[in-house]
């Protein structure tokens, strides 16, 4: 019976061992993959005025009303003018008429930078895609495809989307982004996620890492061509405003060839064929009467910038930290930025975050989180203004998106030479915050990672790298190196 006892004593004591056993089992499987929370950028949500009403109506792309415009008789006449070297283009007419236009599409923010009342979004859940395959079917490239691609992977029931209204304050929608976090880790039982953020949802994901980084709940902070540290074309804040026949045409040439890596060559060839001389005298009437002429230049401002997007935070906070004081100060000195408003309060915030960044990125990283970059690089700045001849991804500067890489102007080299340089001497990206983290792909247009190709599924890759995404490892397992090159099919091969 003693005997019975002892053995029904220690049965129970390997039983419990291997309940035990199989509970962390359980647990550690549960932990064996991390959910992944994709982010769009600027235009990633569709936005509409009386939201959720019957009277529900979808504002204009980028609250740029295109239909109007091409409807509007005086905008129309105005605009063919610009086209004719012997005809006087009345820019008071043709600027009153294209603010009317703005202005009344409802994208413009009220002054404290807020939306105005009844607008929304669709599409905010707090549950995985899983529910939401109408997501991956959205479009063949941006967030969507790389969500996609990261599903073949882990399987939609682990992905996660955070849609947003990106015309606001990326302090305030991080708060959002918080909640969502909150959600999946209670959902499916994860410790941390995995945050990916494109474009302006770089940004945000700094917004994040600054408010909450000591929640130690983020694996892995990924940025893809990261408006975090702003863009030059901001610039136009400072009335950085010029532009020249020559850089024009030299940048649709230049797009033959590097936008999609040449994909839409023949379309970008047939508009130069067609315009070069009327594009030309268009641009040198813009530049010599509007461009160069600070009274005209100031009522474009306030005239149509104003009344469209001038109350948005999130274009503001596009602003690079270096250029933001000049550009505030150009901006209230017009009257286009009130110091006294709400809007002023939340870009001087963001200021502040955009200035302790690198600070942050190298806190996570201390405590554990990992910071993978993408940077895409191959493209000249927009012709807007003096920094025209920037390397950019078609928007977004690489020396912005990658952290702080050392960047040549386009058509020049560095004089720089180590592991960290681009064999074509663009990029030194020894100065990045995260250098062994950073990749650049050539030719990949911003936001246009496709699915279903080697670029796509290589970032996938990444996104889901069991243990330290370096490329030193990305190197041992796929054999792809720090700087890649895509065709216009979007293959890749080391540069």
């Amino acid at each position: 019976m003693i005997i019975m006892k002892k053995i029904t004593k220690i049965l129970c004591i390997i039983l419990a061992a291997v309940m035990a056993f199989s509970g962390a089992s359980v647990a550690l499987a549960k932990e064996k993959v991390t959910p992944v929370i994709v982010m769009h950028g600027l235009g990633g949500s569709d936005l509409f005025n009386n939201f959720g009403t019957d009277e529900e109506s979808m504002i204009a792309q980028y609250g740029l009303d295109t239909d109007a415009m091409l409807k509007n008789q005086t905008v129309m006449q105005e605009a063919l003018k610009l086209l004719d070297n012997g005809r006087k283009v009345n820019y008071n007419k043709l600027f009153c008429e294209l603010g009317k236009i703005q202005g009344s599409t409802g994208f413009n923010c009220d002054e404290n930078g807020n939306a105005q009342k009844g607008q929304g979004i669709d599409g905010e859940w707090n549950d995985s895609l899983k529910n939401h395959p109408e997501y991956f079917e959205l479009r063949n490239f941006s967030i969507n495809s790389i969500a996609k691609q990261v599903r073949d992977i882990v399987g939609a029931k682990n992905v996660y989307a955070f849609n947003y209204d990106w015309r606001l304050d990326v302090f305030e929608t991080a708060k959002k982004l918080r909640k969502l976090v909150v959600a999946v880790k209670k959902q499916t039982g994860a410790k941390k996620v995995t945050i990916v953020g494109m474009s302006l949802g770089g940004a945000v994901i700094s917004a994040y890492m600054d408010a909450y980084k000591t929640k130690n709940d983020v694996e892995k902070y990924v940025f893809v061509n990261g408006a975090q540290l702003g863009l030059d074309t901001a610039r136009l804040f400072r009335l950085d405003f010029k532009m020249d026949k020559k850089s024009v045409l030299a940048y649709l040439k230049h797009l033959e060839t590097a936008f999609e890596g040449g994909a839409q060559q023949s379309t970008i060839r047939a508009i130069r064929a067609l315009g070069d001389a009327r594009i030309g005298i268009a641009v040198n009437k813009l530049n010599k009467q509007v461009c160069s002429n600070p009274k005209m230049k100031k009522r474009f401002y306030l005239t149509v910038m104003k009344p469209w997007m001038g109350n948005c935070p999130s274009p503001w906070e596009c602003i690079p930290y270096g250029e933001f004081d000049a550009c505030v100060k150009q901006m209230s000195k017009i009257g286009l930025l009130d110091k006294s408003t709400g809007l002023y309060k939340k870009i001087v915030r963001y200021h502040k975050i955009q200035g302790r960044f690198k600070r942050n990125v190298k806190w996570a990283k201390k405590h554990g989180a990992q910071v993978v970059v993408i940077a895409n690089y191959g493209t000249r700045a927009l012709p807007l203004t003096s920094k025209k001849n920037n390397h950019t991804d078609l928007i977004i500067d690489t020396k912005y998106a990658s952290i702080g890489a050392e960047v040549a102007q386009y058509g020049k080299k560095l004089k720089a030479s180590g592991k960290y340089v681009s064999p074509d001497k663009v990029i030194n990206a020894a100065t990045c915050a995260s250098p062994d983290s950073t990749w650049f792909f050539k030719y990949v247009s911003h936001g246009l990672f496709r699915y279903d190709t080697q670029a796509t599924k290589l970032l996938a890759k990444m996104i889901t790298f069991r243990g330290n995404c370096t490329v030193a490892a990305v190197k041992k397992k796929y054999g792809y190196k720090q700087f890649i090159k895509a065709d216009k099919n979007q293959k890749i091969k080391n540069m």
